[in-house]
């Protein structure tokens, strides 16, 4: 009988094996690695990838997200990332801005140290192009001005699965955008 318990315990080892080797076997081709996470962050926010320190990239397995908190110019932001395909799915890092000390001043087209302010329209269009959806996919839930704070447009775009909430500043500048599933 003592050989039957060894040869079982032999078997289940190996089964164990096989079902971990599968698993790293889909963790690496089925997700884009963290060193890819990086790369698409440090490209989505117009940054060089030196020059950002990453504290934390972990995996989320229950989201199949890259939860990532970073600095840059000693300030701390935070990113998630489809670990799929490799989109930002959220960020509170500022994109459009005028930082001077990454653009030397260049980031104003005009030179001049104002912009021009948007409408509610071209704000809807910012946030399509920011989460790369399209139009007819999505349908608009709100499009407003919040006249309580400091007048930025409050933009909600929703299809079957996902909610797509944006901040966006008069001039522009995406300052808030997330991405929730529906039925979570």
């Amino acid at each position: 009988m003592q050989k039957w318990l060894k040869i079982l315990i032999g078997l289940l080892a190996i089964v164990i094996v096989i079902i971990i080797a599968a698993f790293l076997i889909y963790m690496n081709t089925a997700f884009i690695s963290k060193e890819e996470a990086k790369t698409n962050l440090a490209k989505h926010i117009s940054v060089d990838e030196e020059d950002i320190y990453f504290e934390n990239v972990d995996f989320e397995m229950d989201n199949n997200q890259y939860e990532v908190d970073f600095y840059y110019n000693n300030q701390e932001y935070e990113a998630k990332i489809d670990a799929k395909e490799g989109k930002i799915i959220y960020t509170d890092y500022p994109l459009n801005s005028t930082n001077t000390t990454t653009n030397n001043g260049n980031g104003n087209q005009n030179g001049n140290s104002t912009q021009q302010e948007i409408t509610l329209e071209e704000a809807k269009q910012i946030a399509l192009n920011h989460a790369n959806l399209n139009e007819n996919d999505v349908t608009l839930v709100k499009a407003e001005i919040d006249h309580d704070g400091d007048g930025m447009y409050e933009i909600e775009w929703r299809d079957a699965t996902y909610e797509y909430d944006f901040d966006i500043s008069r001039t522009g500048n995406v300052l808030h955008y997330d991405k929730d599933r529906i039925h979570d």
